[in-house]
C-alpha cells in the first residue's frame, strides 16, 4: 500500500495568496473616504490596508502573550488514540489520483446514502477517486465493507471555492451507488441550525483521520485516529493566524493545546459533536498551523451550519 502514501493534503503556502479577498469584511469598516480619489487608487488601497491591519493588531494584541502567531497555514491526528471497528461508522477514506498521477490522502464522511462530504482542496485537480467504507486500516480491500470508485464527474465543489486555500473549502462526492449499511456503515447526522458557536464554544469535540501523528515523517499511520478537543473562543482562532484566513462565520476551531490536534492526511475528515445521544458532524478539517501539528496551534474546520442550504440542495436532503 505504499503508492497510497505518496503525498498528504497541503495547502501551505497557497492560503497566504487568498489574504487580499478574504480581507474584504473587517477591511471595508475602516475606510477613510477623506483619501478616496480616482486618481490614486493604489494609495487608497494602501491607505485602508494599513487601518485594517492596525485594528486587527489592536483586537489581537490581548492574546500575543499566550500563543505564538504562525505565518501561513497547512493541513494538518497528533496526540490521538486508536479507534475501533463502528467507532465513527460515518469516516471514509479517500485516495484521490491527480491529473499528474499523484496520490492524495484525504478522509470524508458519509451524509447520505450516496454522498461523501469532505475538503475541496483534497480534489484540486483531481481527476478520480477510491473511497473506502467501514474500515480502520486506511485504504485495505480486506478492512474495509466497500471499495468504490468515481471520477471528477461526481465531485460536486462548494462553487465560491477560489481553487486553493481554506476558505469555502467544501465539497461533496456522489457516489455511483448507495453504500451498504451496517454497523460499521452509517451516514452521520448534520449540524442543526442552533448549533453555532456561541452554542458550541467551550464543548468537547471529536476529531478522527488516517492523518500523521505527529510532525516527524517517520509518524505515518494506516490506523484510524481519534482525540477530543474543545471548541475554541473564535476570536482567538482567527488572532492566531495571519489577518483574513480564519472566517467568524464560516470557520470553526478547536483548541491544540499541548500538540494535540489534526495532521498531515486527516485533511477533509469530521469533527463531531454528541448531543443527546446523537452524532453530528460540525464541521469538516481543513487547515492547522504551517508551524506543524504539535506546537498547539488551532485546527481550523469549515463550519457545517454556514454551507447547510447548499447541502441540502446538492444532496436533495429534507432536512
Amino acid at each position: 500500500m505504499k503508492q497510497y502514501q505518496a503525498i498528504s493534503a497541503l495547502v501551505c503556502p497557497l492560503l497566504l495568496s487568498t489574504l487580499v479577498k478574504s480581507s474584504e469584511p473587517w477591511m471595508h469598516h475602516f475606510e477613510d473616504p477623506r483619501e478616496e480619489s480616482p486618481d490614486d487608487d493604489e494609495a487608497i488601497t494602501e491607505r485602508r490596508w494599513q487601518l485594517g491591519y492596525e485594528n486587527f493588531r489592536l483586537r489581537c494584541e490581548k492574546f500575543e502573550m499566550e500563543a505564538n502567531h504562525s505565518s501561513s497555514v497547512r493541513t494538518r491526528i497528533a496526540g490521538g488514540e486508536l479507534a475501533t471497528r463502528g467507532m465513527f461508522p460515518h469516516q471514509v477514506g479517500l485516495v484521490i489520483q491527480l491529473s499528474g498521477a499523484d496520490l492524495v490522502k484525504c478522509g470524508g464522511s458519509l451524509i447520505t446514502l450516496q454522498f461523501v462530504l469532505t475538503a475541496a482542496h483534497c480534489l484540486t485537480d483531481a481527476i478520480a477517486a477510491k473511497i473506502y467504507t467501514g474500515g480502520t486500516i486506511f485504504a485495505d480491500l480486506d478492512d474495509s465493507v466497500e471499495e468504490l470508485e468515481v471520477t471528477h464527474r461526481d465531485f460536486l465543489i462548494y462553487p465560491d471555492f477560489l481553487g486553493f486555500g481554506g476558505y469555502n473549502d467544501l465539497a461533496l462526492i456522489q457516489l455511483p451507488r448507495k453504500v451498504r449499511i451496517s454497523e460499521r456503515v452509517q451516514p452521520i447526522e448534520l449540524a442543526g441550525e442552533f448549533m453555532h458557536q456561541n452554542f458550541l464554544v467551550g464543548k468537547v469535540v471529536t476529531l478522527s483521520g488516517w492523518g500523521y501523528l505527529g510532525d516527524s515523517t517517520d509518524q505515518r499511520t494506516r490506523d484510524l485516529q481519534y482525540l477530543d478537543a474543545e471548541v475554541m473562543d473564535q476570536e482567538r482562532c482567527i488572532c492566531y493566524f495571519l489577518p483574513g484566513l480564519v472566517s467568524q462565520r464560516r470557520h470553526l476551531c478547536t483548541d491544540g493545546s499541548n500538540g494535540r490536534g489534526a495532521c498531515n492526511g486527516d485533511s477533509g475528515g469530521p469533527v463531531v459533536y454528541h448531543w443527546r445521544n446523537v452524532s453530528y458532524l460540525i464541521g469538516v478539517t481543513s487547515f492547522g498551523s504551517a508551524e506543524g501539528c504539535q506546537v498547539g496551534g488551532p485546527t481550523v474546520y469549515a463550519r457545517i451550519t454556514a454551507y447547510l442550504p447548499w447541502i441540502r440542495q446538492q444532496t436533495a436532503m429534507t432536512n
